[in-house]
Order: structure tokens, then sequence, then C-alpha cells
């Protein structure tokens, strides 16, 4: 009762502004600007300042009242977040829940400490969720409320208390500081892999002096941020390298050691990323009996994004294998499944990317006409037909499958050289070997004016087909390229052998 007769006495020394937030109430009602402009956003009818205008105010000479009007806007969004209901928010774990709670507490006593200067009442809010922090390993957070405590025993005299938690602050500093650098290490290898134009092989020495800096980060730590960084720079390295087995081999390590750490508000997260990885190797090694193991393994605890990459995979080697009536049964799971329902658009729309490569595949296996709506499809997925890489690719190489399924070999050479281009502009990175290696092959197709006879043992096709274990996958490969190949040698053949009987 002493703690909350002083919070009262603060708050009733000073005086209480009304706070201007979000609630229900102001976001249901529909006769304020601020619900309107809130509600515009939401739904997504506003993406920029100009929608912003007409949307609220109707007309664009209300550009001034619409600065202000923003400006304000702003300021409640803001005060709103102060009061969120995490409680309510079914997509954190409770780690996350603790690191907010912790957080919230941390600036509450600065705010009591410098603007009320009671020290009391701070320390007060620091021992309540002290043990909560501990708990989630939130170094961040731990060593600023030890720092606090430390103040606090020291002024108060209390000799046994402060040596005590010196020498849990010493342990707080101490991992956080490793958890800092590693943090700088991993977005260093993030920069150079993905936002430098640094050749592979300079890629692959700046990447692998990251690695051997962080091991000797690694050895001190007890950190799951700093082992699980270590781990993450080595497979950015072997992915580098294009070396699925010891990009397989290290997240057996990772799965085998990660619990001797202390764990994180992102241990989940950690473990999410490795399983993907390792499916990921497991797909590219071809090893489809212990992907499909492990898919059924971790399925059931994946949410979200994560249980939709995870059916990516099991998609991908299910028409692979030409396994259709099972492919078939997948996809119609996921188009009912909340996850799906719930995910962006863009995620979305890789689904009807794969349902046209399981339609391809159907009419292949049972001698189909190809009648598939290519208008439709690219209506269908308009975020992916603006994408420069990823599934932009696939949509565009099943397209031409179709076309040579009809044997309309005109559409097809346009599609190719449409291809060409595309390559040219968003395929240099040395990453994307297989995509080149096959887009060359439809090239030789086209120039060898689609004569299946001159296509056979192509080096191109007995690189895809023989070096798989050295060739990192890109996500576009939805049915392996060379399996790809062999259907349009065979679907060409078929087309010929059509043509020679009518004409009989």
């Amino acid at each position: 009762m002493e703690n909350l007769k002083e919070l009262v006495n603060i708050i009733n020394k000073r005086k209480l502004s009304q706070l201007e937030v979000f609630d229900k109430s102001l976001i249901s009602r529909k006769d304020t600007l601020f619900a309107k402009f809130y509600n515009g956003i939401a739904d997504g009818d506003i993406k920029t300042d100009e929608d912003a205008l007409l949307y609220v105010y109707g007309s664009a000479k209300e550009a001034t009242n619409y600065r202000k009007l923003k400006s304000r806007f702003k300021e409640r969004l803001l005060n709103t977040l102060y009061f969120i209901d995490i409680n309510h928010a079914s997509e954190m774990d409770s780690s996350k829940k603790a690191y907010f709670d912790c957080m919230n507490r941390l600036y509450l006593s600065n705010i009591l400490l410098r603007y009320a200067e009671n020290r009391n009442a701070s320390i007060q809010l620091i021992a309540d969720s002290y043990s909560s922090a501990k708990k989630n390993n939130f170094f961040d957070i731990l060593k600023e409320y030890s720092y606090k405590l430390l103040v606090h025993y020291g002024m108060s005299g209390d000799e046994k208390k402060y040596n005590e938690e010196y020498i849990a602050y010493q342990q707080y500093s101490r991992e956080y500081d490793l958890e800092q650098k590693a943090q700088l290490i991993y977005t260093k290898v993030m920069m150079t892999v993905h936002y430098t134009k640094k050749t592979q092989e300079q890629k692959e020495q700046d990447v692998k002096q990251c690695t051997e800096d962080i091991a000797k980060i690694v050895s001190y730590a007890k950190s799951l941020v700093v082992y699980f960084i270590y781990i993450r720079t080595l497979l950015f390295y072997y992915e580098i390298l294009g070396n699925n087995k010891k990009i397989n081999e290290t997240c057996d390590v990772y799965l085998k050691n990660y619990h001797q750490y202390y764990s994180s508000i992102l241990s989940e997260t950690y473990l999410n990323t490795i399983y993907i990885y390792k499916l990921k190797s497991l797909f590219d090694l071809r090893n489809d009996k212990s992907a499909l193991k492990l898919i059924e393994e971790i399925a059931p605890g994946s949410k979200g994004a994560s249980f939709l990459a995870v059916k990516e995979f099991e998609m991908k080697i299910l028409l692979s294998n030409k396994q259709t009536g099972i492919a078939k049964q997948t996809l119609q799971l996921i188009q009912t499944h909340p996850y799906y329902k719930n995910a962006h658009t863009t995620l979305k729309e890789r689904w009807f990317v794969y349902n046209a490569y399981l339609e391809f595949l159907e009419n292949y296996l049972n001698d189909g006409n190809y009648k598939f709506s290519l208008s439709k499809f690219g209506n269908d997925i308009p975020n992916v037909s603006q994408d420069k890489s990823g599934f932009n690719l696939a949509a565009r190489i099943v397209s031409i499958l179709f076309y040579i399924g009809r044997n309309d070999l005109d559409s097809a050479m346009q599609h190719i050289d449409s291809l060409k281009v595309y390559q040219s502009r968003h395929l240099k990175d040395e990453s994307n070997t297989r995509s080149n290696l096959f887009i060359k092959l439809l090239s030789t197709m086209e120039k060898k004016s689609f004569n299946y006879k001159e296509l056979r043992q192509i080096k191109e096709y007995t690189v895809l087909k023989e070096n798989y274990s050295h060739q990192i996958m890109h996500e576009s490969e939805i049915i392996f390229y060379d399996v790809i190949w062999e259907m349009l040698l065979d679907i060409i053949k078929k087309n010929d052998q059509k043509l020679i009987s009518t004409i009989r």
C-alpha cells in the first residue's frame, strides 16, 4: 500500500492532461477525420499522402489542413503505443510479452527517477520485474536494471547486496557486449551478401573473415543470440560456396548444441530459421525422404509464414516427384488454412504459381491439351509479376512450359527472348547459376528450332542433373530444372509425332 500511496501522490501533485489516443470508440466512429484517416490506412485505401488528402478531405485544396491533421494523427498514434494490450496479441509469445513489460517498467522507472525524483518508487518497479528479465535473459534490460540496483544499494549502504549485484552486473554487461559485437558482425555479413556489388570471390573472402571473427566471440559467450549469429554466418558462407552438405551439417550442429546456451526472446524464431535452412538443404540435396520426415515433425508447431514456408517445400518435393494427387490435396489444405487466409498478398500469390505448375504437370502426365488461362494467371499474381526476382522467374518459366505444351512455338520463342532480357537485368549474381543454366537450355532449344533430336545430352543439362549438391536452388525453382527439361523434350517429341500422324 505504501508504494501505491506514493504513486498516487506523485500523480496528484501534477496536473493530468487528457490523453489523445486511438481507442475502439474513436476508431468505430465515422464522423471524425481521425477515424476516417485511420480506417483508410488500415483498410488499404490510403497508400500515399495524395491518397490521404483526397480520401479524408475530398479536395487537393485542403493540403494545409491535411498537414496539420497528419501531425496530430502521428502524435496520437505514438501515444497509443504506450497502451497496447499485449495480453490480447495472440501472435506474441510469452517471452515477447515479458520483454514489452520489462521495457515498459524501465521507461517508467526512468520517468519516476528523473522527472518525479522519486527513487523508492523507481526501484520498486525494477524489483518487481527483475525476476522476469532474468528468467528470459534480457541482457540489454538486465544491464540497466542491475545498474540501478547497484546505485540504490550503494546509496542505502547495503554492502552485501551491492557486492552480490556487482557480480551479476558484470555478467549481464559481458553478455550484452558480446551480443552487440556479434550483431555488428552479422550486419556486415548481411550488407556484404545482399547489398554490395562485390564479386562472388570477394564476398567469400569477406564472409569467411566474419566467420573467423565471430568464432572468437562465441567461445566466450553463453548467449544464444551470439551462438545463432555464429551459425547463421556459417550458413551464409556455405551458401556462397554452394555447399549444400555443409549447410545441412551446420544446421545439425545448431540443433544439437543450442540447448547449452541461455534462451532468448528470439529462441523460437532462431529454431524456425534453422529448420527452414535444413529443410532447404535436404531439398537441394534431393533427400526427399528425410525432408518429408522433417516436414512432418515441424509443420504442426510452425506458425504463420513459417508454416507456409514449410508447406512450400513439401509442395516442391511432391511436384518434382510428379505426385500430383498428394500435391493437389496439399494445395487445397493451404487454400483453406487460416494462416493462408491471413497471409500477406505476396505470399498468397506464390500458391497461384504452385497451382500453375501443378496444372502443367497434370497435363503432362495425362497427355492433356495444356488448357490453362495464362491471362487469368497473370491477373492473379500482380505483385509477383512486378517482382524483379524470386517467383517472377517461376511464373515466366511456367508460361513458356504451357506454350510448348500447346505446340505454340511462336509464343514460346517470344517469351524465351523476353526471359533472356530479364536474365541480363536481374540474374547477374553468381548465386543464380542454376537459373542461368536453365535459361541457356531454353535459348538452345529455340536456336535449334525445338528439334528434340538435337537437344539430347547438352552440357548444361548434365551440370543441372549431376552437380546439384554444389548448387544452391533459387526459390523460383519449383520443379528441378533438369526434371523440367526432360519433360520438355518428351513433350516436343510427342507433339512432333502427333503432327506427323495428322499429316499422314
